[in-house]
């Protein structure tokens, strides 16, 4: 993926590129068919996932009706530049985390997001990151309900 106008080590920073392969992140099936594919979950079907019990949140940390668990990462989509203006940074469709906007100086509103002056419309939400086996166990923020497996075995 190229980010037109900035430098590869700026890019790099600003976009979050693991988030960006969907082949890594499984399909979920949520209502509707939604998917997890590029890792992003906006805010309004995480709460919806999160009323419908098709996934429970315990801060950092959601695990999905089928036992696995993502650590969550605020974030947002950038949907394109407002009012249909070119892209001179490229970021159209990227995923990026809210704390490597804010260390580029951008300026988030309640609608979008402002790099320089360029102002683009976003969706907000978080970024999923699957948990490996020995992650889950070994972070001491994360109750023991979190990690135990849902239904009446043991």
């Amino acid at each position: 993926m190229t980010h037109g106008g900035t430098a590869g080590a700026e890019s790099e920073e600003m976009t979050v590129s693991r988030f960006t392969r969907s082949t890594t992140f499984p399909r979920v099936d949520a209502g509707g068919g939604a998917l997890l594919g590029d890792g992003f979950v906006s805010d309004a079907l995480l709460e919806d996932w999160l009323r419908s019990g098709v996934a429970t949140r315990f801060g950092a940390v959601m695990r999905l009706s089928d036992g696995r668990r993502f650590a969550l990462t605020d974030g947002l989509r950038i949907l394109g530049r407002r009012n249909g203006d070119s892209d001179p940074y490229g970021l159209t469709g990227c995923l990026m985390t809210l704390r490597s906007l804010l260390r580029r100086g951008g300026l988030v509103s309640h609608d979008g997001v402002r790099l320089g002056a360029a102002i683009y419309d976003v969706a907000f939400g978080v970024l999923a990151e699957p948990l490996a086996r020995d992650e889950e166990t070994t972070d001491p923020g994360v109750p023991p309900s979190a990690l135990a497996p849902r239904g009446g075995s043991a």
